[in-house]
């Protein structure tokens, strides 16, 4: 069965919104550019929006959101637990962009399109070569008789899905893959390996109480194999055109300095949408946490496969923490409880037992 037969211009169909034959996205900023400032933009327009954030949650508009409640740690405590200033964590971290800036300006070629930007009918015998293997899925699926009662009738919009949004769609979720399985055993093995530990990753580790901007503070040999390679990796298997990787590290970008914003937002959709959050990787900065939730920055998937997510209940959050402590020092006060006194009560141990653990 020829399958070209039932496609005859998928063109006519014309292209996706997201999609534009211009040579760059942005006039006058090749797209080599972009995708190496896309990152860097992302990481610093967070950094900045959860450094207001924590500075001054007691500030309108902040303090209509009532953000307090929601902080993991009390402000002090980036200032009596951490092992390194915030000055010296904005410097690692700007060598750190640098290095990652100059390898992808050696990775990605000059030409910037990797594929090129083709014309509308480029894209059409694209697409003609989909159709074969659209023609093929459904008869393993569907049998030859309705395979081809399909593409009759539908064959032009499968191929243009399929070409459109189907494969776009798994070369981005197989980058997030590829992102994920590379931070993941790389680093779990810097915590395994007592020497690559010591000597590297315990420097992101000062920050025992993480703030967005501290993301990337990292050695710079870690951070040249754990975040730059990874980007590599994942550009390389993914096949990610020059505007999807624009897109992948910008959204990687964010979510790692999500991750380390201090604060546990219901209303935030990278935290709403991800278990893989603010609260889940907090745990593993803490001293009981070091040998869970490695993962990072997408899905939790390899903790649960291998055993190292943190199966207990969370911590409480600063907000609790000042109730719980409030609460028993009402109790051995002597003052009278309230109604759920008991709870309190007990609760108020587990809080005393995580200021000491912390």
């Amino acid at each position: 069965m020829n399958s070209t037969f039932y496609v005859s211009d998928p063109t006519a169909l014309g292209t996706p919104w997201y999609y534009t034959s211009a040579p760059s996205l942005i006039p006058g900023v090749p797209d080599k550019y972009l995708s190496l400032a896309s990152p860097i933009v992302m990481y610093w327009t967070l950094s900045i929006f959860f450094h207001l954030l924590d500075n001054y949650s007691h500030c309108p508009p902040f303090s209509w959101m009532d953000v307090e409640r929601y902080r993991i740690h009390e402000s002090e405590e980036m200032k009596t637990r951490n092992k390194v200033t915030p000055r010296e964590v904005l410097s690692a971290v700007i060598f750190q962009q640098v290095i990652q800036t100059l390898a992808g300006y050696w990775w990605i070629p000059d030409d910037a399109q990797h594929p090129p930007v083709m014309s509308l009918a480029e894209h059409g015998r694209a697409m003609q070569g989909y159709a074969p293997w659209v023609l093929g899925v459904l008869q393993v699926l569907l049998g030859d008789a309705t395979a081809a009662r399909l593409m009759k009738s539908y064959g032009s919009h499968l191929v243009y899905c399929v070409y459109w949004w189907l494969v776009p769609t798994f070369q981005t979720f197989l980058a997030f893959f590829v992102i994920d399985t590379w931070q993941y055993f790389m680093h779990r093995l810097f915590h395994i390996n007592k020497f690559l530990y010591r000597h590297f990753h315990s420097v992101h580790h000062r920050l025992y109480v993480p703030y967005a901007y501290g993301a990337l503070y990292n050695h710079p040999l870690e951070g040249f194999l754990l975040d730059t390679t990874g980007a590599v990796l994942a550009e390389f298997f993914a096949g990610s055109s020059i505007r999807q990787a624009a897109l992948i590290f910008g959204f990687a970008s964010a979510k790692t300095v999500d991750d380390h914003c201090g604060f546990s937002l219901p209303w935030d959709p990278l935290q709403f949408l991800y278990k893989n959050n603010a609260r889940y990787h907090d745990i593993h900065h803490q001293t009981y946490g070091l040998k869970y939730n490695f993962s990072q920055p997408f899905w939790i998937h390899w903790d649960i496969i291998l055993g190292t997510r943190w199966d207990k209940p969370n911590r409480p959050l600063a907000a609790e923490k000042r109730a719980l402590a409030a609460a028993e020092a009402k109790r051995q006060a002597g003052s009278p409880s309230p109604s759920n006194g008991s709870d309190l009560s007990e609760d108020s141990g587990v809080a005393m037992e995580v200021n000491k653990e912390d």
